[in-house]
C-alpha cells in the first residue's frame, strides 16, 4: 500500500494522542497495540459509542428558566447600553441571559487483550516450569490502512511472530479483533472489560463478556469545574453497555494462570491457554433513542441487543465481515482522491517522518510533498469513520440516522473532555462538513442534517422564551439534545456565549447538498425540479431560521435593518467608556458584519427556493425578500480591512484566530468586487498566520478563495508543524497521530484540511450569466507541482479530474449525471462547456516546461462541449 494511505509506526502508543483510530459513526476505538508489561503484551483499546453523552432532554429545563419579560427586559436593557457606547456595561447585563452549559461527550468503555508465552512452552521460562527467561517482544509495527479501515500489529514474542488486526464494522456495528500465532504451543489470552462511567453489572463466562452502564445526568466544562454528576431519576440521564464474545483454539482456563491474572473470577473476564487462532467480537448500545428524544430502555435491554449482535457477528465470521467492511468502506473513500508525484519512500515510521519533514529548511511539503496526500486521506477517512448513518434496520424502534462528529469526531478518553467535546457551532460542527460535499461524502452529512432537523425543535422554544420570535435559534453550544440556549451560568464573557446565529450558519450545509447536487433531483441546481430534499428537508430549516431573523433585526434611524446587541464570535473590540474615557474591551455592539452576511445569504436561499418550489408568495419568503435590502453591505474600514462591526470599533487583538467577518469569502459566496477582495485580504493580512489548526485551516480555505497560491504555502508550513516542538499559546500543528491540535485535539483541523486542499484545486462558487463557472487549479501551492485528482465535486454536479505538471495544469475531464452547462476556467482562459450523462468532457491544455509559472495559462485546446 502506497505511504500517502498508511500510518505506520514501529513502537506502541505511550499516550492517546500516538494511538489510532478506528469508527463506523457509532462505534469507535483508539488502538494503541500491543504494550510490553513484563513478560506479557497488552493490547488495549479504548472505546466509545457516538449516542454516549451525559444528560437528557431534561438538561434543558434546568433552572435557570426565563420569563418573556425578563429575557426581554435584559435585551433591551443591553441594546440601549449599546446605543449609548457603554459597551462594559452591556456585556455585564447580557450576562443576565445566560443558561448553564451543554452535556458532554463520554468515554465509554476499554476493552484490554493480553497475550503471553504459553505455559506449556517450555522457552517461557518459569511457566513451563524451566529454560530461559520470556523474551520480550521484538520486530514490532503498528498501522493503519486507511483504503481499508484496518488496523494491523505485528511482532515477535519468545521468538514467534504473533499479529493481531482490528477492524470496526458498519453493518454490523461491530468491533472485531483477531490475534494469529505461529507459536507451536500457542499463547495464552486473557480478555476484560472496564469502564470510566458507573458500572451496574460486570458479566462474564461461557466466552461471553459484558457492562451494563449509568451515565451521568450532567457534566460540566472545565471551564465551569468539570463537575460530574450522578443521579438515580432514571430519567435524567442514559443508561448503556458493552458486550463481547471470543472464538479461539485454546483451551479456557478458570482462574488466574498466566495472563489469566488479568481476567480472574473477581472482574468476569475470560482467560485461556494454547491458542493460535483467536477472534473478539464487541458491541456496544445505548438507550439513546434519537436526537433530542428521551431516552428508552435500560442498561439490561442495551446489554440484550449488544449480545445479539455480537453473536451474530461470531455467527458470520471474521472473513466475511471483514469482506463487507472492505467494500462498505471503500465505496466511500475510494470516491475521491488526490495524489502528488513524489519519488516513492520506503515504510517509515509516521511520527518520525513528520519529525524529519519540518527539520528541513524549506518546510515540511517542500521535503515531503506525499504529507499533502496523507492527510487529505486522513481526514476523509475520520469523517466517514466518525460521521455515517447506520444500515437500515440495524437499531430497530430508533430512527438512527447518525450522531454527528463533535469536537473531537467520535474518539475521546476524558471525562469531562476538552470543551465537553460538544458541537461548538460558531465554526467547528460546520468546519467538519466542509469536505463532504466537495470530496464525495455527502451522504456523510446525514448526521448533520438529522442535527439540524432536531435543533428547529429544541430551537424554536428558545426563539420564543428568549426573543419572543418565530422560527428557531441556536447559540454557540450543542450537544445530543440539540441544546439550544446560551451557555455561561452568568458568569462568562457574552463574546462567546451571547452569539444566537448557529441555525443561519448551519442551514448553508443544506444549501449546498442541494447546490453540489447530491439530492435526487438534477444535477444542475439552477434548475432542479422540487425533490424531496429541497421540500421537505431544506426548506422549513431555512424558512424557520429566516423567520427567526425577521423577527431578531431591529430598525436603525437611517431606515436600515440590523442586529443588536451584537457579536462576532469569540472576539471582542476596544472602545472608550463613556463616563471615564478609559479604554474598556467590548463584546457586543451593533450589527457585527457575520450576522448581516448570514442573515442575507438566508433570506436569499428562501427566496431562491421559493421561487423553485413555486412557493414565491410564501409570507416569510416574500418578508426576506423586502427586507434584504435594508441589510447594509459588506465594507472596508480601520486600515482597509473588513468592518467586524458596523461601526468599525478598534481591534482589540488584532490577530484573535477567528476571522468571522470573512465568512461571506468562505464558506459564503458573496461576489467579491474589487475592494472588497482588497479588504479581505487587508484583514487576513491583519490577523497574521500563526493561529490554532482549525483557525490554519480556515485561512487556507479564504487564501484559497483570493487565489493567493504563495500564502496557501505560508499556512501549509505552519499547518504541518509537528507537536512535537513546544511552541506555547494557540499554535496549531499535528500530533504524532496525525490528530489535528488546536492545541488540544480538535478533529476540525484535520476535516477543515480536506476541503481546504480541494479548494486549491477546484472551485465553483462564482457564477457568470446565471452559469456555474468551475475554476481548475485556482491556487496550487509551489510545493506541489505536479499530481492529480479523481472525481472532486464540483457545483452544479460535476465531477472534475484534473492532471498537472510543473505547476500547469495538462488535462482536466467533466463529467455530470444530468445534462447541464457550466463555464470552465484555467487562469483568465475561460469556455462554456455542455455536459450530457456519460459523455465527459476532456480538456488538455498546453503546458510546456520552460514557461514560467507567473505566465498567462492557455485556454483549452479542445472545443467544449
Amino acid at each position: 500500500m502506497p505511504p500517502e494511505h498508511v500510518l505506520a509506526y514501529d513502537a506502541p502508543a505511550a499516550r492517546w494522542l500516538e494511538a489510532l483510530p478506528l469508527g463506523n459513526g457509532r462505534l469507535g476505538a483508539m488502538v494503541f497495540g500491543g504494550r510490553q508489561a513484563g513478560a506479557e503484551v497488552e493490547h488495549w483499546f479504548q472505546l466509545n459509542d457516538s449516542s454516549a453523552w451525559s444528560g437528557s432532554p431534561h438538561s434543558h429545563d434546568r433552572e435557570p428558566v426565563f420569563s418573556r419579560e425578563e429575557a426581554d427586559r435584559i435585551l433591551t436593557e443591553s441594546r440601549r447600553l449599546v446605543g449609548s457606547g457603554d459597551f462594559a456595561g452591556a456585556t455585564v447585563t447580557l450576562k443576565g441571559l445566560q443558561h448553564r452549559h451543554s452535556q458532554a461527550y463520554l468515554p465509554f468503555a476499554d476493552l484490554y487483550l493480553t497475550a503471553a508465552a504459553t505455559a506449556a512452552n517450555p522457552a517461557a521460562g518459569e511457566k513451563g516450569g524451566g529454560g530461559a527467561p520470556a523474551q520480550p517482544s521484538s520486530d514490532y509495527h503498528r498501522g493503519l490502512d486507511l483504503s481499508r479501515a484496518l488496523n494491523t500489529n505485528t511482532y515477535r514474542l519468545d521468538g514467534h511472530a504473533v499479529r493481531v488486526e482490528a477492524f470496526i464494522s458498519h453493518d454490523p456495528s461491530v468491533l472485531v479483533v483477531s490475534l494469529r500465532t505461529d507459536a507451536p504451543q500457542g499463547l495464552d489470552l486473557a480478555l476484560r472489560l472496564d469502564s470510566p462511567l458507573r458500572i451496574l453489572r460486570r458479566s462474564g463466562g461461557d466466552g461471553r463478556l459484558s457492562l451494563e452502564l449509568k451515565m451521568p445526568s450532567d457534566a460540566a466544562p472545565a471551564h465551569d469545574g468539570g463537575v460530574v454528576e450522578y443521579s438515580e431519576d432514571d430519567s435524567l440521564s442514559m443508561q448503556g453497555a458493552v458486550a463481547a464474545t471470543w472464538e479461539h483454539d485454546g483451551r479456557p482456563v478458570q482462574g488466574p494462570a498466566g495472563p489469566a491474572r488479568q481476567a480472574s473470577a473477581h472482574d468476569d473476564g475470560l482467560a485461556a491457554t494454547g491458542v493460535r487462532r483467536a477472534d473478539i467480537y464487541l458491541a456496544t448500545d445505548t438507550t439513546f433513542a434519537g436526537l433530542a428524544r428521551q431516552p428508552r430502555g435500560t442498561a439490561s435491554t442495551a446489554a440484550a441487543a449488544a449480545r445479539t449482535v455480537v453473536d451474530q457477528a461470531r455467527a458470520s465470521g471474521r472473513e466475511v465481515l471483514l469482506g463487507r467492511h472492505g467494500e462498505s468502506h471503500s465505496r466511500l473513500y475510494g470516491a475521491a482522491r488526490v495524489e502528488f508525484d513524489v519519488p516513492v519512500r520506503e515504510s517509515e515510521d509516521t511520527g518520525r517522518r513528520l519529525l524529519a519533514a519540518n527539520a528541513h529548511p524549506g518546510g515540511p511539503l517542500a521535503a515531503d510533498p506525499g504529507l499533502a496526500a496523507l492527510l487529505f486521506n486522513y481526514g476523509r477517512y475520520l469523517l466517514i469513520s466518525s460521521s455515517r448513518s447506520a444500515p437500515a434496520g440495524s437499531r430497530q424502534g430508533t430512527a438512527w440516522r447518525g450522531v454527528p462528529a463533535n469536537l473531537q469526531g467520535i474518539w475521546n478518553a476524558e471525562l469531562p473532555a476538552p470543551w465537553s467535546s460538544n458541537y461548538t457551532t460558531n465554526i467547528n460542527l460546520q468546519m467538519n462538513y466542509w469536505g463532504a460535499e466537495p470530496t464525495g461524502l455527502a451522504e456523510c452529512a446525514e448526521p448533520l442534517f438529522a442535527l439540524i432537523e432536531a435543533m428547529q425543535g429544541t430551537g424554536s422554544a428558545v426563539a420564543r422564551e428568549y426573543y419572543g420570535a418565530r422560527g428557531w435559534a441556536v447559540h454557540h453550544n450543542s450537544d445530543l439534545w440539540a441544546y439550544a440556549k446560551p451557555v455561561g451560568h452568568g458568569a462568562h464573557s457574552p463574546e462567546w456565549a451571547y452569539w444566537p446565529m448557529a441555525g443561519t450558519w448551519l442551514v448553508r450545509h443544506l444549501w449546498e447538498h442541494l447546490q453540489f447536487g447530491s439530492t435526487d433531483s438534477s444535477a444542475d441546481a439552477d434548475t432542479f425540479a422540487p425533490d424531496s430534499f429541497a421540500r421537505d428537508t431544506a426548506w422549513p430549516a431555512i424558512r424557520g431560521a429566516a423567520e427567526f431573523a425577521l423577527d431578531l433585526l431591529v430598525n436603525f434611524p437611517d431606515g436600515s435593518l440590523g442586529t443588536s446587541p451584537s457579536t462576532s464570535p469569540e472576539n471582542t473590540f476596544a472602545a472608550a467608556d463613556p463616563s471615564t474615557g478609559t479604554r474598556v474591551q467590548g463584546s457586543a455592539a451593533q450589527s457585527a458584519t457575520m450576522d448581516l452576511t448570514l442573515i442575507g445569504d438566508v433570506f436569499r436561499m428562501l427566496d431562491t427556493l421559493a421561487r423553485r418550489l413555486g412557493l414565491e408568495d410564501d409570507p416569510v419568503a416574500s418578508a426576506a425578500r423586502s427586507a434584504l435590502p435594508r441589510l447594509p453591505a459588506p465594507a472596508p474600514g480601520r486600515g482597509g480591512k473588513l468592518r467586524e462591526w458596523l461601526d468599525d470599533p478598534e481591534e482589540w487583538e488584532p490577530g484573535h484566530r477567528h476571522v468571522s467577518h470573512l465568512y461571506l469569502a468562505y464558506p459564503g459566496d458573496t461576489p467579491l468586487t474589487p475592494g472588497l477582495e482588497a479588504a479581505v485580504r487587508a484583514s487576513l493580512d491583519g490577523r497574521g498566520d500563526e493561529a490554532t489548526g482549525w483557525s490554519l485551516a480556515w485561512k487556507i480555505l479564504l487564501r484559497a478563495r483570493l487565489r493567493q497560491a504563495g500564502k496557501v504555502s505560508d499556512l501549509l508550513r505552519l499547518y504541518f508543524r509537528d507537536m512535537q516542538t513546544p511552541r506555547g499559546g494557540q499554535s496549531g500543528g499535528l500530533y504524532p497521530n496525525l490528530f489535528g491540535a488546536h492545541p488540544p485535539f480538535q478533529i476540525d483541523g484535520n476535516l477543515g484540511y480536506v476541503a481546504a486542499l480541494a479548494e486549491c484545486l477546484v472551485q465553483s462558487h462564482r457564477t457568470v450569466g446565471g452559469l456555474h463557472e468551475i475554476e481548475l487549479l485556482p491556487a496550487l501551492p509551489s510545493e506541489l507541482p505536479a499530481g492529480r485528482a479523481r472525481r472532486l465535486r464540483a457545483r452544479p454536479g460535476v465531477d472534475v479530474d484534473l492532471d498537472w505538471q510543473d505547476g500547469r495544469l495538462v488535462r482536466a475531464t467533466l463529467a455530470a449525471r444530468k445534462p447541464v452547462k457550466v463555464l470552465v476556467r484555467y487562469g483568465p482562459g475561460t469556455g462554456e462547456a455542455h455536459l450530457e450523462p456519460g459523455i465527459p468532457a476532456v480538456l488538455t491544455y498546453s503546458a510546456p516546461r520552460s514557461a514560467p509559472r507567473s505566465a498567462p495559462r492557455s485556454a483549452p485546446t479542445d472545443r467544449i462541449g
